[in-house]
């Protein structure tokens, strides 16, 4: 390939439109490109459309980044144009920019195909393509603005901790699509009433008079983790729609509150061997966790011991211990075999089970099995073939905390917005 080929590949020019290039490498590393274009035939005035003359020439400084490991630097030689007829005078069409900013159009595609990746943040990209960090935040401003998304048949939602917001709040709101992880919006606050306020808009927004239904209609489903406003906003605004209390949040409790029984025992002994085991070999109680591993020799114990043997020690000295762990299996195994045709009844009798327990680490877990009841049995419906949870819009929560991570925070809310959007979304996209 020559030299005169990769440069005009590199401008995304035909060589023949080219009338002049001079190429200047500086001493740091920097590449300098000095340009003049051929004029176009049969140019005539924009405002009049009589016959135009040169008028003279003027010199711009553009920045052109698609060479990423070197600075480049291209000096337009673009020419003025003046109408016979009107005086009017104008700059001739070029391939570079359309705007009156010094960056090309390459290099701003450049830049925000780089920024729809979570790791790549805008000081990176500022570094990688020779800008400052502010004006690659002015070029995403300006070709990234995500509208939202209408509300799906189930929609998830879900905060995340967001304590550096332009706005009053700790928390963000994620809308979330279940059925396909679209993130429908990404709201300031998750407050009752910022979320009463953002669905008032939408149902007097889409509201169709001829149908008497809003938007808010089409959603069947909610899913929700345990935080209460949510559950009155659905109740208010999708009367309609079945609430579903995420499965992994009631998990979450339970094996807090199981967690702190164990913690309880482990403080009301002196014996150290007990203490040892209750501390070091803590994952015996974690489900699913196989007990019937080959036994090992325990210098403490003095004898060949395998994960089940420990768990009996534990249980033979502490009674409740045992009756909690059981609880807690005998909650997770009907959490994972139910159906929406029986759980009202199967979960009526688990209720029975930690009401009878005695446990008090239990009583916090009883009732939210009481207040969430409806919830956690709606919790079981499934959308084709997939049981309705959070579970998704969790682990765009965990895309999001690592976009979170590499920017060290951010600050201007709605340029965070669109930026979740843009890079969590495979679909949302830029306009220039």
């Amino acid at each position: 390939m020559s030299l005169h080929k990769f440069i005009t590949d590199m401008l995304n020019i035909k060589p023949d439109n080219i009338d002049k290039i001079d190429s200047f490498d500086l001493s740091d590393g920097s590449v300098n490109l000095r340009i003049r274009l051929k004029a176009k035939k049969d140019i005539c005035c924009p405002v009049c459309g009589g016959k135009v003359h040169i008028h003279g020439y003027s010199l711009r400084k553009l920045i052109h980044s698609t060479l990423v490991n070197r600075k480049c630097t291209i000096f337009y030689e673009r020419r003025r144009f003046r109408c016979d007829s009107c005086e009017m005078t104008f700059f001739e069409e070029n391939p570079f920019i359309n705007s009156s900013e010094n960056v090309t159009f390459e290099t701003k595609v450049n830049v925000l195909k780089d920024l729809k990746f979570v790791n790549n943040t805008y000081t990176s990209t500022a570094a990688r393509y020779h800008l400052s960090a502010t004006k690659v935040q002015r070029i995403f401003d300006a070709h990234v603005n995500i509208p939202r998304k209408p509300l799906p048949e189930v929609l998830s939602i879900d905060e995340h901790h967001f304590p550096e917001s332009s706005y009053d709040s700790l928390y963000c709101c994620l809308l979330m699509d279940f059925e396909d992880g679209t993130i429908i919006d990404v709201l300031p606050d998750r407050k009752k009433d910022y979320l009463a306020g953002y669905f008032t808009k939408v149902r007097l927004d889409t509201y169709d008079e001829k149908t008497g239904k809003s938007e808010l209609d089409n959603v069947r489903y909610v899913s929700i983790d345990l935080y209460e406003p949510y559950k009155i906003i659905a109740q208010i605004y999708f009367p309609k729609a079945l609430i579903c209390a995420d499965s992994f949040h009631v998990l979450k409790h339970l094996t807090e509150a199981f967690r702190a029984v164990r913690l309880r025992c482990r403080r009301n002994t002196e014996d150290e061997n007990l203490r040892y085991l209750l501390t070091k070999f803590k994952y015996i109680f974690s489900h699913g966790f196989n007990l019937d591993n080959d036994p090992k020799y325990n210098k403490r114990f003095k004898r060949r011991m395998n994960y089940r043997d420990m768990q009996t020690i534990l249980f033979e000295r502490f009674p409740d211990l045992k009756k909690a762990y059981e609880l807690k299996e005998g909650y997770i195994l009907f959490n994972e075999s139910c159906c929406v045709q029986n759980a009202k009844e199967k979960l009526a009798d688990q209720i029975r089970q930690f009401a009878d327990s005695g446990i008090s680490e239990y009583a916090g877990f009883y009732n939210l099995l009481i207040n969430w009841n409806e919830e956690i049995v709606h919790s079981f419906s499934a959308v084709s073939g997939r049981r309705i949870n959070n579970s998704y819009i969790e682990s765009r929560n965990n895309q999001l905390e690592r976009l979170m991570m590499n920017a060290n925070g951010f600050r201007n809310f709605k340029r965070t917005r669109n930026r979740i959007l843009y890079c969590l979304n495979k679909k949302d996209t830029f306009k220039i």
